[in-house]
């Protein structure tokens, strides 16, 4: 009779660690690539003070202690708010906090970065997951930098992509303070890339008070578990 492998906790975090380890040492070999600064033309009306100073970093500061981080911004539906959150959110880190941070645009379906900050749609994330290539560009904000979507609009990003993703994102996190993704709608959760969560610190889910429903979120915690939102924004609120 053959003898069963059991693996303890201990175990599978050493099995974690040494992978994290190897990931690491593959991310190292992909350059981060800073493309020349174009004339970009920044959309005011969607990069506006009145949103970006209405972050306040100092709690996610203080539960990470200044360490890189890696966020997806999402939502239950589409047209909820998400690039205007991401944007702004970005944008406060880099301007307000002095951090370097990088945009990424991960909704390939409907992809917008590249409007909101005037530069072109390729190369961006699709090419790099296809090339391991990476390429970030300046936004003309000081310390923000984009990746757009690049050259696919209907890539989903599953399982066999998870090593590539996790790859690039060691490199940019070897670059960059904090890594803002602007990701798809969890629903439909056949469309969202939801091995990815896995790999990055946490989501903040953007919910539109004029139209998100809350079975909608009953729906996504089917799915996520609660514990990976690190925080919520309500879009749209009206002010009391």
């Amino acid at each position: 009779m053959s003898k069963e492998n059991v693996f303890n906790n201990k175990d599978i975090d050493s099995i974690e660690v040494v992978e994290d380890n190897l990931v690491a040492q593959e991310a190292n070999k992909l350059p981060v690539l800073f493309l020349p600064e174009t004339e970009n033309q920044v959309d005011y009306k969607c990069i506006s003070k009145k949103y970006y100073n209405s972050f306040n970093f100092s709690k996610l500061a203080s539960a990470f202690n200044g360490s890189k981080m890696t966020i997806g911004v999402t939502s239950a539906g589409r047209r909820d708010g998400k690039t205007l959150v991401a944007a702004n959110m970005a944008v406060s880190l880099a301007s307000g906090y002095n951090q370097k941070t990088v945009l990424v645009d991960m909704n390939f379906l409907n992809p917008d970065m590249h409007r909101v900050f005037g530069t072109d749609l390729r190369p961006g994330l699709s090419d790099a997951i296809a090339s391991e290539k990476i390429r970030v560009v300046p936004t003309g904000i000081a310390n923000l930098y984009l990746m757009t979507a690049g050259s696919s609009t209907s890539l989903t990003p599953g399982i066999e992509h998870t090593l590539v993703l996790r790859k690039i994102l060691f490199a940019l996190k070897s670059k960059f303070d904090f890594v803002i993704i602007d990701m798809g709608s969890i629903l439909p959760i056949e469309k969202f890339p939801i091995h990815f969560i896995n790999e990055i610190d946490g989501l903040v889910g953007v919910i539109d008070s004029k139209k998100t429903k809350k079975g909608e979120f009953n729906k996504i915690f089917k799915h996520l578990d609660e514990s990976q939102f690190i925080g919520y924004v309500f879009n749209r609120a009206e002010n009391s």
